[in-house]
Parts: C-alpha cells; sequence; structure tokens
C-alpha cells in the first residue's frame, strides 16, 4: 500500500497501527524493520519514525537503543495490570454513560452486540474481535469524557498487541456477547450502578482467562 503525499505522518501512524493490530504480518516480540516498511508505504524513513515514536507512546511497539524496533512483547504481568486499569476506568466510563446517553447512543450499543452475535454465528472471529472493540469505545464515547475515552482506546489496543496468537480463538464469545448486552441494558434504563459492576465484572472474568496463558 503506497501512502498518497499528504499528511504522511499521520497516515503513516494509522497503516502501522492497523497492520501490527492485524496479527498477520507480525508476532508480540518482533523486530520491525523501519526501513522496510518505509519501502512498502512508499515513504521516508522519517513518517515511519514519526509513527513508531507514537507507536511507543501507545505501548504498542519498544524501541530498544542499539537493537532496534520491537512489537511489543507478551508481558503476563504487565497484562494483567493493564486489565486491571482498564476495570476502574472503563467501569467509572460506563457509569457516566448511563447518566449521558442518548437514545441513538443506546441504539447504536445495541447495533453493536447485534453485529458481534452475526460474527460469531458465521465464525468470522477477526469481525467480532474489531466489533468487540468499537462496542467498548462506543460505551466509553457514551460517557461523554473525551480523555477518558482515548486512554481507554490506548490500553485496549495495549493489552491486544500482547495477546496475539496466530489461530488462537476467544474464548466463550457468546457468553461475552451476553455481558455486552447487559451492560447496554442497565445504560438503557439509566442504572449506573449496574453498569459499572456488569463491565467491571466482564473485565476481571477476560483478565481470569489471561492469567492461565
Amino acid at each position: 500500500m503506497k501512502l498518497q503525499k499528504t499528511n504522511l505522518a499521520e497516515q503513516a501512524y494509522t497503516a502501522l497501527h492497523d497492520m501490527l493490530l492485524g496479527g498477520e504480518r507480525f508476532m508480540p516480540g518482533d523486530k520491525i524493520s523501519v526501513e522496510d516498511l518505509a519501502r512498502q508505504l512508499g515513504v521516508s524513513r522519517s513518517p515511519v519514525w514519526n509513527a513508531v515514536a507514537r507507536l511507543e507512546a501507545d505501548g504498542i511497539v519498544e524501541v530498544r537503543p542499539r537493537q532496534g524496533v520491537f512489537f511489543v512483547g507478551f508481558d503476563r504481568e504487565r497484562l494483567l495490570e493493564i486489565m486491571a486499569v482498564r476495570e476502574v476506568l472503563e467501569g467509572a466510563a460506563a457509569r457516566l454513560a448511563a447518566e449521558k446517553a442518548g437514545p441513538a447512543q443506546v441504539a447504536g450499543l445495541r447495533a453493536s452486540v447485534t453485529l458481534q452475535r452475526e460474527a460469531i454465528a458465521r465464525g468470522a472471529l477477526e469481525d467480532y474481535a474489531a466489533e468487540a472493540a468499537r462496542f467498548h469505545s462506543l460505551l466509553a464515547q457514551a460517557g461523554g469524557n473525551k480523555v477518558m475515552v482515548k486512554i481507554i482506546e490506548r490500553l485496549w489496543a495495549r493489552a491486544k498487541a500482547m495477546c496475539i496468537r496466530p489461530g488462537a480463538r476467544p474464548a466463550l464469545l457468546d457468553e461475552r456477547v451476553d455481558e455486552h448486552a447487559r451492560m447496554v441494558d442497565a445504560v438503557g434504563r439509566r442504572d449506573g450502578e449496574a453498569a459499572e459492576a456488569e463491565i467491571r465484572a466482564h473485565i476481571r472474568r477476560i483478565a481470569d482467562g489471561l492469567a492461565t496463558l
């Protein structure tokens, strides 16, 4: 894919972000060649290094002096710490969503749950994963705190990067979607306490599964 000659730094960031989290070319811990990526994208190394700097801030890559750039490796302890922070932040975001979400936002969340079920039914696990990530982002956005949304999205991407594995199938997908549906129900009836409790329990269950990896 060749990039256009406008806003190259932003395009390079988006392209590398999607490439890394897509799980098709790089696995956690792999070394990343900036030169190869620049050639592939049809740009100089400068916008690629700019993208690497942003991805390092996101926690998706690591720049090691005299060694190079590496896709973040799997680290169980760090992953569980990320999940603990996600539990607190997303719980607060769900409570805010119950207070502030309008009918259109609740409808959007319900539509996302439907798309998740459809993806599972046809065995499209990548589509399910993408929609599940979008659901969590939509839920955070419904709370109206933009800073919280950005942090939650970064934590989600960092956790996903660590957990990429060829052929891996997430566990208990139907149960996870049922949990998402209960979150939406709580938001729809403006029950902030229930919405927070549902998402915190949801993230704890996921973390419990990650602890055995």
